[in-house]
């Protein structure tokens, strides 16, 4: 007599195994996928926080030395992060304001541009005002 194995002790079907591979399939490439924007932002943040570096080193040169001035300049921090500097006199217009002769000092608003990546598609703005002692009577 020939004996059946009994249904409880069957192994998977071929489109069960086929099933659970496509399953598994779709959440490892979806997994794939989340690790790697993580990587990417993880980077960004990296670079963001650099470019913060760099632009605080260069905000905390401002006026010491020479005197701020108005005016446009440029330049490099390293190979990777370059800058654009721009200072224009500033003045506050309300009535409450004193004129600019009497004002016991000068402002200036300052914006600095923090350019990085390939092709210079990266950027961060730091925007501040400075003040200066003005030169009166020349």
């Amino acid at each position: 007599m020939r004996s059946f194995p009994d249904r409880r002790q069957r192994g998977f079907t071929l489109l069960e195994v086929l099933a659970a591979f496509v399953v598994f399939a779709l959440l490892f490439t979806t997994t794939l996928q989340i690790m790697s924007a993580s990587m990417r932002n993880v980077t960004r943040s990296a670079d963001y926080s650099q470019a913060a570096l760099w632009a605080q080193t260069r905000m905390d040169s401002v006026g010491i030395d020479p005197a701020i001035e108005e005016g446009f300049w440029d330049g490099e921090f390293d190979d990777n992060f370059s800058w654009t500097l721009e200072i224009q006199p500033y003045q506050v217009l309300d009535e409450l304001s004193a004129s600019l002769e009497e004002s016991p000092v000068d402002l200036y608003y300052v914006e600095l541009t923090v350019i990085w990546g390939e092709n210079d598609e990266r950027r961060a703005v730091f925007k501040t005002l400075r003040s200066a002692t003005p030169v009166r009577g020349q």
